[in-house]
């Protein structure tokens, strides 16, 4: 069963809430943002899948995800899409065996992405532009990357993507966190997007 706690930081200097904490003590991990934005949990996010009840439940089963959205009118369709404000999810998931045997840092990186943002097919087809790529190692084996990439779509300003993903060392488990918002917002607001990322912690114990 994985335990799911969402709670909010209080400022000692005047009362006021100034943080969300989403955790999950199962899989060791936490992440930090701010109090305004409105949280959507697993249930939340599953409503709007098709998939049978079936399907549902087993993915929860092996999965713990919560995502954000800072919008002052939030939706579960802004979540990883195009909007003028950011929004993000961090998801846990544990492979099943067959996954296992199979996985790589390819599919590591293109766990939201319908491929991996670092091969020459997209990048030849203009899908994407890959501004920054960098390898990402954490203590207890836990390694990844962290990308920041310009996804383009059919007009308008691309889809800014920044996105830490990672596994452990007996690739059992993947960890990703991802925000996303349109270029213009992605601009106005990276300082509290980098500080959402650098609060992210996952440890392996």
């Amino acid at each position: 069963m994985v335990v799911v706690t969402v709670f909010t930081m209080v400022s000692a200097a005047c009362g006021a809430p100034r943080y969300h904490y989403l955790k999950s003590t199962t899989d060791h991990t936490f992440v930090r943002v701010p109090s305004s934005w409105t949280i959507f949990n697993e249930d939340d996010l599953l409503k709007t899948s098709d998939k049978s009840d079936e399907a549902k439940n087993a993915f929860k089963g092996r999965s713990w995800s919560v995502a954000f959205d800072a919008s002052p009118k939030p939706s579960i369709g802004h979540i990883l899409g195009k909007s003028g404000h950011p929004s993000g999810l961090v998801q846990v998931r544990t492979l099943s065996e067959p996954e296992r045997d199979a996985f790589s840092l390819a599919d590591l990186r293109s766990l939201l992405l319908p491929w991996d943002p670092l091969s020459a097919e997209p990048q030849d087809a203009g899908q994407v532009e890959v501004l920054n790529a960098k390898e990402v190692r954490r203590p207890g084996g836990l390694h990844g990357s962290e990308l920041l990439l310009n996804l383009k779509g059919t007009g308008g300003s691309p889809l800014k993507w920044h996105q830490i993903a990672l596994t452990d060392a007996t690739v059992s488990k993947v960890h990703v966190l991802v925000i996303s918002c349109d270029d213009a917002c992605y601009t106005a607001n990276e300082g509290v997007i980098n500080t959402i990322i650098d609060s992210w912690k996952v440890t392996e114990r």
